[in-house]
């Protein structure tokens, strides 16, 4: 997120001098994220069938940690685009700076995310009239840029009732959002019937890799925490206390399944769902807790160990070329052909684990060009 945070990202577009702690955990909480799906997907794409053992002590916990990645990308994604949202103070909607680069960013986003599904390789077979289906599908940065679109209309409307409505006006919509998530899982095919796929690839479809319920309600709940770290920090390198991440996180974690359950049964109820064969989805909240007591770990680490690793803060800047860069290398993203093609289901433990560290590495290594190059560039064009 450049800009008043300094960091060309998902949401950056700008080079302003990076502050020191606005964004520091925010952007280790970033890179911790992009790295757990750097190694995630590697290990995914090639790990033998015969090691993915269920009840396997190592297997079992890299699966659930790898089941938190894509939550923590989708809500800390939200808390800094809010977090640099909320602060605006020019007057008139479109007049804000923000908003328009909102937009700009979504609609990039949009492209970035269709065009990463094109396959060269597919393309006379296209034009001699066989379809390829993923085209067609919704993944991460379509979803995300629907919640940047989203994100910008609730601000529109509520962003002159004060920082404490603003923020529950996210959270009610994160809500409604998981709500919506429950009622879709209950549902035969796809949804809305009739409609063409790629709208139904964005709610429930043949290839909704990931539908916006429940995953931009992530993406809420974080826009909610950026518009209250914003109003605790008032823009300024004021210290944060991981006790309000901590303290929620917990409550999340003891009561968010009971509550998850409860509203979802209700809601069934409500449309006349039978009670038997009901689908309740139970891992919202619960993952939700687990990302803010990361965050709680990352404001410790910040405030009291003050570390220097800026490299690792750089990784966390740079997620979006991170992703498609890994699309394209490990996927064959455009180009049809990957890492995935060469090793596909075919590594032992030992043999997938050293090659995640090293795609890992190599990425972090990548990372630490994008801005510089970047600069160059912006200097290149500005003669």
């Amino acid at each position: 997120m450049a800009g008043e945070l300094g960091a060309p990202d998902l949401m950056s577009e700008t080079s302003a001098p990076i502050s020191v702690f606005r964004l520091r955990f925010i952007d280790m909480a970033r890179a911790v994220a992009i790295l757990l799906m750097l190694e995630g997907h590697f290990v995914d794409a090639t790990l033998a069938p015969e090691w993915r053992v269920s009840g396997q002590p190592v297997y079992e916990l890299w699966n659930y940690i790898r089941g938190m990645t894509a939550p923590m990308f989708f809500m800390v994604t939200g808390l800094i685009f809010a977090y640099l949202l909320s602060g605006a103070r020019e007057p008139g909607f479109f007049k804000v700076v923000r908003v328009r680069k909102g937009l700009l960013r979504a609609g990039e986003l949009l492209f970035w995310g269709y065009l990463l599904q094109v396959n060269v390789l597919h393309l006379l077979g296209m034009l001699s009239g066989v379809p390829d289906p993923w085209l067609q599908a919704f993944h991460v940065l379509q979803c995300i840029a629907v919640g940047l679109l989203g994100m910008i209309l609730i601000f529109g409307v509520m962003r002159r009732a004060g920082a404490w409505a603003l923020a529950a006006s996210y959270v009610l919509c994160g809500l409604m959002v998981f709500l919506a998530s429950v009622w879709l899982a209950n549902q035969a095919g796809p949804v809305p019937q009739g409609a063409p796929v790629f709208l139904q690839n964005a709610i429930k479809g043949p290839a909704s890799s990931f539908p916006l319920a429940p995953w931009i309600g992530f993406t809420f709940y974080g826009a909610a925490i950026g518009v209250l770290v914003r109003r605790r920090t008032q823009g300024r390198d004021s210290g944060m206390s991981p006790a309000p991440f901590l303290i929620v996180g917990v409550a999340f974690k003891l009561g968010g399944w009971a509550v998850e359950r409860f509203l979802g049964n209700s809601l069934l109820t409500w449309f006349g769902h039978p009670a038997e064969g009901r689908v309740l989805p139970d891992a919202f909240h619960g993952r939700i807790s687990e990302i803010l007591m990361v965050l709680a770990a990352l404001v410790w680490i910040e405030s009291h160990l003050r570390p220097g690793a800026s490299w690792f803060q750089t990784i966390g800047r740079n997620t979006f070329p991170v992703y498609v860069g890994h699309v394209v290398i490990l996927y064959g993203g455009i180009f049809g052909i990957g890492l995935q093609d060469a090793f596909s289901a075919s590594l032992n433990p030992w043999q997938a684990a050293l090659g995640a560290i090293l795609f890992c590495a190599f990425f972090g290594f990548c990372a630490q060009w994008v801005e510089p190059l970047t600069l160059r560039w912006r200097d290149w064009r500005s003669r």
